[in-house]
């Protein structure tokens, strides 16, 4: 575990190099909260789906599919350095080095999280016991979009592959987490795909529980474990047998 906790040193280190990037990863859903609150304000009749409590937590979930990009990033640009070369040589196992990108990411993820509802709030997200469920089940969809980050810096031969690979994950985030539109508009068999993959169920619970309460954390939460667990279990088993061809 220590040696998990000084890669992880090493990676804050690396992030503050590159300071633009880490305060534009940190501020996209502010930026996007503010755009769509100017934008709907010039409507008339605003409909329930786009009043704040209703999309605020899924614009804050999509914010982490970019500090999913800035992770794959990391991961995908140390292959290019020695690195990893010395990282191969070290008594310091791969896993070590995977894990370690929760540790470093989550003062990101805490920090978007925070300023997300700070501003959330001037713009009247209720202000109740169910804003700090929200954030505490907004964590595992954290977990699940650090993990992808990971999974798209190992399975990516530099950074110049994981600028598409992200855009499309977070093209997939947008449409079929119900970000933007509501996923019950979707039926038959989209409508079930939707249902059967992860990203509509990490937007669900902290958007729902402003309006129905408790009673939405299940199933949503288990789709969103399992995810985390397969993910991180394929991604894993890829970066094993690509550690053997290097």
């Amino acid at each position: 575990m220590r040696k998990t906790f000084v890669i992880a040193k090493r990676n804050i280190i690396e992030m503050f190099r590159d300071p633009v990037s880490l305060v534009l990863c940190i501020a996209f859903p502010l930026f996007m909260l503010l755009l769509m609150q100017i934008l709907f304000k010039s409507i008339p009749s605003t409909p329930d789906n786009f009043q704040i409590q209703n999309y605020a937590s899924g614009i804050c979930v999509f914010g982490y599919t970019f500090i999913s990009l800035y992770i794959s990033m990391q991961i995908a640009t140390d292959k290019n350095t020695s690195f990893i070369k010395r990282l191969d040589i070290s008594p310091i196992h791969r896993y070590n080095y995977l894990f370690s990108y929760y540790i470093s990411s989550f003062p990101m993820v805490l920090l978007q999280t925070t300023l997300f509802f700070m501003v959330a709030l001037a713009f009247g997200f209720p202000f109740n016991f169910n804003l700090l469920l929200s954030i505490i089940y907004l964590i595992p969809s954290a977990i699940l979009y650090i993990t992808f980050g990971i999974f798209i810096g190992v399975i990516s031969k530099n950074e110049k592959v994981t600028g598409p690979i992200s855009s499309i994950l977070i093209s997939v985030i947008g449409i079929f987490g119900g970000i933007f539109m509501p996923t019950t508009a979707f039926s038959g068999t989209f409508g079930t795909i939707v249902n059967l993959l992860p990203f509509s169920h990490s937007v669900a619970i902290a958007t729902e529980l402003q309006t129905i309460g408790t009673s939405c954390i299940y199933p949503h939460i288990l789709y969103v474990l399992f995810y985390i667990v397969l993910l991180l279990s394929i991604t894993l088993i890829i970066d094993n047998k690509l550690s053997k061809h290097r």
